[in-house]
Formats: C-alpha cells, structure tokens, sequence
C-alpha cells in the first residue's frame, strides 16, 4: 500500500465574461489532500519452473475524508508471468500509456492534476501483455472489451493498444497508440541521464475524440463537452539528485486544444524537492502555477463560460 498525504494551499484567479462586463473572483483554500493513497496485497504462485500465477488487489484510500470513493478499485487483476514469453494479465487495469512517461515528475494533488485529458486512465474487463526484454526492447499490448465504465474511464467501445519501450544506459523511451471507437491518442516520451545527478525528460502526445465530438456531449475522460479539435500535450522536466537525501525537480506542461476544444489552452510549472527519509517514506515540498483560457467550460460560480 501507499499513503501519501499533503497541505496544499491554493490560489485560484478567475476572470469571465458575464454578459458585455468581465468580472473576476479570487478565491484562497487550504487544507489536506490524499493523493493516490491505497490499499491492497500482490503475489505470485509458482505453476512450474518457468512459470507463475500473477494476482494483485489494491483499493483506493481516502487519508482525509469519508468519501463514496473509499474503497473504489484500482489495478485488480490474475494473469500469467512466463520467463520466455512473457505476461499476460487480466482484470481491471491501468491502460498502457502509464508505462511511456518518462516525463511526469509532480505528485502533488494540485500541480500534478495538468496534463493530457487522456492520461493512463483504467479499462475494465481488460487484458495486457507484457513481453519479456529484448536487447532492451520490451512490446506492450492490450484490449478491452466494450462495457460501461467509470468515469475517468475509457469509452463505451471495444479498445486496443499497442506500443513499446526501450531502454539502454542513460536513455529510456517508449511510444503507444490506444484508439476505441473513433478516439485515439499518441503518446511518445523518453528521457536521457545527462550525468549521474541529472536527467531530463519529454512528453508529447496527440488526441482525437470522435465520438464525443460527433455528438456534442462530454466524453468520460472530461467533465466539459470534447471537440473536434486534435489536442497537443507537451511536456518537459528535470530532475537533479543531492549529495543529500534531496533530489530537486521541475516540471513543464503545455496543452492546446484542451479536451478538443479549438483554442483552449492549459500552461503549468511546477518546481519541487523530496527527501528520502528511508526506503520507505519521502517528503515532498513543492508549488506550482496553472494557467487556463477555456471557452468551453462552465463556470459554477458565475454559470458563465470562461
């Protein structure tokens, strides 16, 4: 399991057009925020020599709050781990873009939550395969059947991907292609240890939402309507090891079209350090700043677009 729990305190600048007058709130909140805090066991039973039984249950754990989503599932799957040819795993799963990102370096809950509108989320009734290393070459698979899920999910279609990473000395990279109905998202990213202390990373990935789109409604990925438009995420970052238990990092996004939306832009930085008090437990410290122009969502406090 995990618990990673923050005090964030949050600034948000909100200008919007009420009619011919533009008008502007600004709001200051405070307090805990439990990021991706679970719960769960994994193993593994031997059938033979070259291969294992593969099994994993992890649950979602709200530190701070008694939420309906205590509990929800997470990564929930039994598979077979074969030592020449491969895994094959089955269940509710992580989609196979969370394995390219060699770029993502912000945890906490507020600076980290920038990023592509199609970002890793979970498929169910899924299978994935992973094969074994090649000369540093491992090829990555995966499909989902068509079934309702949940939100954050994928799409009420049948959904593949395919895709593959590479990893030799200082370089890692990898690239995958995920498409269900008439969507589809391109995700390239790799990284490059300039020295022992330092390594630099990059994200870009390309997203198109068909479905949504065609029929002018919000897609399960997004809580505002999707257009038409190609969304452009990039993203790049650094990190920088101490001769401390420190280790500095920093952190670029830039998205336009957001969620299809032509002429929607998103720009984040963020900037942070963790500290490695063991094994097992880190500090974190970090901030951030987001700037959104979106005229396609509406604003709650006003029922004004912005």
């Amino acid at each position: 399991g995990k618990a990673f729990l923050t005090i964030d305190a949050n600034n948000t600048d909100t200008t919007y057009n009420s009619g011919l007058v533009q008008l502007s709130e600004d709001t200051n909140e405070s307090g805990l925020n439990s990021n991706t805090s679970r719960i769960g066991f994994k193993g593994s039973e031997a059938l033979n020599a070259n291969t294992d039984v593969v099994y994993q249950l992890e649950y979602k754990i709200d530190i701070d709050a008694d939420r309906g989503d205590n509990f929800k599932s997470r990564d929930t799957y039994l598979g077979l781990a074969h030592k020449q040819y491969g895994t094959l795993l089955a269940g509710r799963l992580t989609t196979i873009d969370d394995s390219v990102d060699f770029a993502s370096m912000l945890e906490g809950n507020n600076v980290a939550d920038i990023g592509p509108t199609f970002n890793a989320p979970r498929a169910n009734n899924a299978f994935a395969y992973v094969s074994p290393e090649y000369n540093g070459t491992q090829f990555l698979a995966m499909y989902a059947f068509d079934s309702d899920t949940d939100k954050g999910g994928l799409a009420k279609d049948d959904q593949f991907g395919v895709g593959a990473t590479y990893s030799t000395g200082p370089i890692n990279a990898g690239a995958t292609y995920i498409h269900y109905g008439d969507d589809s998202h391109i995700r390239l990213s790799g990284n490059y240890a300039v020295s022992p202390a330092l390594t630099v990373g990059a994200l870009y990935q390309i997203s198109e939402f068909g479905v949504a789109a065609k029929n002018q409604k919000a897609s399960p990925l997004s809580e505002g309507k999707v257009g038409d438009k190609k969304e452009n995420t990039l993203i790049v970052s650094g990190e920088m090891k101490t001769a401390t238990p420190w280790t500095a990092y920093g952190q670029a996004t830039l998205i336009k079209n957001v969620a299809g939306n032509d002429g929607d832009e998103s720009v984040g930085v963020g900037i942070g350090g963790k500290y490695a008090f063991n094994k097992a437990t880190t500090g974190h410290v970090y901030t951030g700043y987001v700037n959104s122009e979106r005229k396609n969502v509406k604003y709650e406090g006003s029922n004004e677009t912005h």
